[in-house]
């Protein structure tokens, strides 16, 4: 009993901090929108994808994806000059420990007209995943890790948009946007042939550089448990433990694919091998052995 108060007290608490500012957003008032939205999403990339795919010959997408990428690059790009020069810039936020503000002046609703369009940017990562089964590499690329990346990334941005979206969370969001200019970056330039492609000798740190920002996030995140500096703590306690399980999700990935030895005792890594290319989406490097030719 003493727990159910426990709980209904910090839901009590957590409603009570809704942003005034937002609470009267249509798209984020009501739930059914978000659950909608993932709901699709999930159904997209499990089961009518494959299904639809299924006697069909993966698509040439190149140059729709070449277009996306350039796309993604550019809106966080801007989401990350926009973001820094509201807070950083012009108030002057911490880097360490930073609260909520809930601010009506021009600077905050400019900001969170920025929040807002950086949560459209993070569901238009929902075409990662579209790709991949357009390209029917519904196994290899479609994984659990990738899903549950894509899925957790827009409930927390739905949440925070709710709750209140500047504060701690900030420094996290703006290295999560230059992460994503890297992994965007790269990914145009690797499409675009064998000849850009033997000078992209960095892309084997790029899972380790999504690894590292989980840690940073998760660690940055967990400040203002320990210092008060006006941000709820309860809020940590939805965004902190999303993180973990996302972190643990990469660094199994990281150990089958790259440490975890083969069965004949020999570590294998792909980029030794002939026939071998290493794709990265998201993040998420997936090393295949595939025929010496482009997709």
């Amino acid at each position: 009993m003493e727990t159910i108060h426990v709980v209904s007290g910090a839901l009590r608490d957590l409603l009570s901090m809704r942003d005034p500012r937002t609470k009267d957003w249509e798209t984020l008032k009501n739930p059914s929108y978000v659950i909608l939205l993932i709901g699709s999403y999930l159904y997209m990339a499990k089961i009518w994808g494959p299904e639809f795919m299924k006697n069909r010959k993966p698509y040439d997408l190149r140059t729709v994806i070449r277009a996306y990428n350039v796309f993604q690059v550019t809106a966080n790009a801007y989401c990350l000059y926009r973001i820094t020069y509201h807070t950083f810039w012009m108030v002057g936020y911490s880097p360490i420990c930073q609260g909520v503000s809930y601010g009506t002046d021009d600077n905050s609703m400019a900001l969170l007209d920025v929040f807002f369009f950086y949560f459209l940017v993070r569901i238009a990562d929902f075409l990662d995943t579209v790709f991949f089964v357009l390209h029917k590499k519904f196994s290899s690329h479609v994984t659990v890790l990738h899903v549950t990346h894509h899925t957790l990334v827009v409930i927390n941005g739905w949440v925070f948009l709710q709750f209140g979206s500047d504060g701690q969370p900030v420094f996290g969001l703006c290295l999560n946007q230059f992460v994503h200019i890297i992994m965007y970056s790269y990914y145009f330039m690797a499409s675009l042939g064998p000849s850009v492609r033997q000078y992209l000798w960095w892309k084997k740190y790029l899972t380790a550089v999504q690894i590292t920002q989980f840690v940073i996030m998760i660690s940055h995140g967990m400040i203002p448990l320990f210092v008060d500096c006006g941000y709820p703590p309860v809020l940590l306690c939805i965004a902190v433990p999303q993180v973990a399980f996302v972190l643990v999700l990469f660094i199994n990935f990281y150990i089958k694919a790259y440490v975890k030895r083969s069965p004949g005792g020999r570590a294998k890594e792909c980029s030794k091998e002939p026939n071998c290319r290493q794709l990265t989406m998201n993040g998420v490097r997936n090393s295949l052995l595939v025929e010496k030719k482009q997709i």
